[in-house]
């Protein structure tokens, strides 16, 4: 029977030696702002969002340039093969001829309507706009990023949590081994702690394989392929303050600060000044041009006849001469009246009403998001308040029932499964606080986030 008894103790003993250690030697602890910095210059959507930055900037030069006066510069050298009549030698004779003309002209609005104004502000609103979109995209990839961080992390502890109850059942099962051999005790008592540990170990297992797959994940958003899981883990790294919000400055300071909100505002203003440059179009356009030219010809130039050769001798001019002779020069004032254009204005118009009624809307829509969000993280701040002062008495009382019932249970004067409750019950309230713990520092640090107190979230 002795030995029967010893058979399961040394194979929970050999299973006990094969789990895999926490935290593992030699690792490497990442902090909550380490991750989320990492996270923030890494993540594929911020890296997206940042790539618009220089297209924005442009569209705003070229708008600045609006109201400076165009350039153009043409030349152009044709050479020209072909047959040509001779009236003296009344027969058709080869002919080349190079024909070359220069140009620089430029041109310059005046007047169109102010167009040229709006499309200014329209640039320079949506250049806020890009870098709006930026930290909206930003705040939200951190928000998912802290909430499975915290995951982990309650992992971890969940992991060290199961080890410490595992060791104490290991020393359980040694005293119960004893009182068994010398028959104080059923060795039915034993055989349930056995398997009551076998089954701690099995838990054990399990958390730690998912909380692999977090660090994995963690990583990855990290963009930390090359480190492995198991040489890293993650830890706050930080104090989070212990704050007492108040429900209507909390909701304000959320407003004040939401990049969603920032982002509608811009766009709105982007269609406003779209809206106002589309209208412009049914306005006049006074413009002023200039333009300089010159041309050179092979074919110009003197004909005389020589009397020694009875022949008609041609004399091009020299090509400085025709540069310098042929130079010319104009100054116009144009004004284009629109009349009737198809309705291409008037259709812009309507798109651009439409787009800016959108607009509009989105932002009431956005406004809408941003309260239903900050009122549900201030429900949840209040629930994990409640209920971390709820799971810190319950650990008090399991912890003082616990104390008992193992003294009354080594004194032979409770029973195995009475002690076991009362140690099941104990283990739970651990658990349960550690977890309450957790997640009322996570609703902590994403109401400050919410509400701006950290500005890299």
């Amino acid at each position: 029977m002795r030995r029967m008894l010893h058979l399961p103790l040394f194979l929970i003993l050999g299973l006990a030696q094969t789990l895999p250690p926490f935290p593992a030697p030699s690792v490497r602890w990442i902090t909550l702002e380490t991750f989320l910095q990492r996270t923030a210059e890494a993540s594929l959507q911020v890296l997206a969002a940042s790539v618009n930055f220089r297209s924005a900037d442009w569209d705003y030069y070229q708008a600045q340039a609006n109201f400076l006066p165009s350039l153009q510069a043409n030349a152009s050298l044709t050479q020209n093969y072909g047959t040509t009549f001779d009236p003296f030698a009344f027969s058709r004779v080869q002919q080349t001829t190079t024909f070359s003309s220069a140009s620089l002209s430029a041109s310059l609005t005046l007047f169109n309507g102010f167009a040229n104004h709006y499309l200014l502000r329209q640039a320079k609103y949506a250049r806020l706009l890009t870098h709006a979109t930026y930290r909206r995209i930003q705040t939200e990839v951190l928000a998912q990023a802290l909430t499975q961080f915290f995951q982990t992390v309650g992992d971890s502890i969940a992991i060290e949590l199961q080890r410490q109850r595992i060791e104490r059942l290991s020393a359980q099962i040694q005293r119960l081994q004893a009182q068994v051999e010398v028959g104080q005790t059923l060795s039915l008592d034993l055989l349930s702690l056995e398997a009551q540990k076998a089954r701690e170990e099995a838990q054990y297992t399990a958390l730690y394989n998912r909380h692999r797959e977090n660090k994995l994940n963690l990583l990855l958003l990290m963009r930390w392929d090359g480190l492995s899981p198991d040489s890293v883990e993650f830890t706050l790294g930080l104090p989070v303050p212990e704050k007492t919000f108040i429900h209507d400055e909390v909701v304000e300071a959320a407003f004040r600060y939401a990049p969603e909100l920032e982002e509608a505002r811009f766009r709105t203003l982007v269609q406003t000044y779209a809206l106002k440059a589309a209208r412009s179009g049914y306005a006049p356009t006074l413009s002023l041009s200039a333009s300089m030219q010159t041309n050179y010809s092979s074919n110009a130039g003197d004909v005389r006849f020589d009397p020694q050769t009875f022949q008609i001798i041609r004399e091009p001019y020299p090509f400085e001469r025709q540069v310098r002779e042929n130079f010319n020069q104009f100054v116009s004032v144009s004004l284009f009246v629109p009349i009737f254009q198809n309705f291409r204005r008037r259709a812009q118009v309507v798109r651009t009403e439409a787009n800016l009624s959108s607009a509009q809307i989105s932002a009431l829509q956005q406004q809408q998001v941003v309260r239903r969000r900050i009122e549900s993280a201030y429900l949840s701040w209040e629930s994990a308040q409640a209920t971390y002062a709820a799971a810190q008495r319950s650990l008090d009382a399991a912890e003082r029932a616990y104390f008992q019932a193992q003294a009354q249970y080594e004194a032979g004067r409770l029973s195995y499964w009475a002690f076991r409750e009362a140690f099941l019950t104990y283990n739970q309230a651990q658990i349960d606080l550690a977890q309450a713990g957790l997640d009322l520092k996570l609703r902590t640090l994403l109401l400050l986030a919410y509400t701006g107190y950290y500005q890299n979230l």
